[in-house]
């Protein structure tokens, strides 16, 4: 199911919020937040390298669709910084490597919506404990 991550995660946002203005941090080459869009969302990919949108992609049942070479999203080419948060009212994190405190202490600090999938420890200023998850790591320091 990894290569439906996108599919999954937008489909789950647009059951579970009202559009609204997102922060897709970390999105890569912004499938997500081209799929957020396309149901009236206002999604902003911030991440430091430019990227376009990918060719062509699956939704989740398999139906193969074209992305068209002027189709784009909202972009913000530079790394994550915790007052962006302010402009926005989701913030996202599906694969914010480097990111994923400044999501947590952006949320906080401007009480925002947050959604965070943490996959690595890559560029993160604390290291997890011995024994314990990166994870549980991410819960306690977000407690």
């Amino acid at each position: 199911m990894k290569k439906f991550r996108f599919q999954l995660l937008s489909e789950w946002i647009i059951n579970n919020y009202n559009p609204c203005k997102v922060a897709d941090i970390g999105g890569g080459k912004g499938l997500l937040s081209y799929l957020l869009n396309k149901n009236d969302f206002k999604s902003t990919v911030i991440d430091p390298f430019n990227q376009t949108l990918p060719e062509k992609y699956k939704d989740l049942q398999g139906k193969k669709h074209k992305v068209l070479p002027t189709e784009t999203v909202p972009r913000i080419n530079e790394e994550f910084r915790t007052e962006m948060a302010n402009d926005f009212d989701l913030l996202v994190g599906l694969h914010a490597h480097g990111s994923n405190m400044k999501v947590i202490e952006s949320a906080a600090k401007y009480r925002k919506q947050l959604i965070l999938l943490p996959c690595c420890v890559i560029n993160e200023p604390i290291i997890p404990k011995p024994n314990i998850n990166w994870l549980d790591s991410l819960e306690e320091y977000a407690n």
